[in-house]
């Protein structure tokens, strides 16, 4: 065997190589997406579950009255701001990543469902909105802004 047929045996072997490595690359990228994306939805669960429990456990009455329509205190609105900053930004993040493509569909679309439904049900949302929606992203500002017609069409 001469050194230019042992050459292109070495070519063969080291392309099959790179092959077998794209090939092998592909695979872990497949799971290195998989569990990011289970970790992402990880993330946002235990955020909304707690969330929830410390609403649950709160002894204020303030988000009740208010959703009902009663006049809150000027105490009890800065609390109701506060509250719907922080749910808002929960909604952003899980806006983002499902626009990057990190959240499983089915748990976007429970999030789409859960910020349709605070928009169309928070006493006062359009003030609120107005008042703080520069504090999120462009293109969750232009969601909301979506989601607000949706609701808006709705209403007989």
């Amino acid at each position: 065997m001469t050194i230019e047929q042992l050459g292109s045996i070495g070519e063969i072997v080291g392309a099959v190589g790179v092959v077998l490595s794209l090939i092998y690359l592909a695979v872990q990228i497949r799971r290195n997406e998989s569990t990011t994306r289970a970790g992402t939805t990880q993330a946002l669960l235990s955020t909304s579950t707690v969330m929830l429990y410390e609403m649950s456990e709160s002894q204020s009455t303030w988000l009740v009255r208010g959703m009902a329509g009663e006049e809150l205190s000027p105490e009890e609105k800065v609390r109701k701001d506060f509250y719907f900053y922080a749910l808002f930004s929960h909604f952003n993040n899980a806006y983002h990543q499902n626009f990057v493509g990190k959240l499983d569909a089915e748990i976007w679309e429970m999030f789409d469902s859960r910020a349709t439904r605070n928009v169309s049900s928070m006493p006062d949302f359009d003030e609120w909105w107005d008042a703080f929606r520069s504090n999120f992203t462009k293109s969750f500002q232009d969601y909301i802004d979506a989601r607000e017609k949706v609701c808006a069409s709705s209403i007989p």
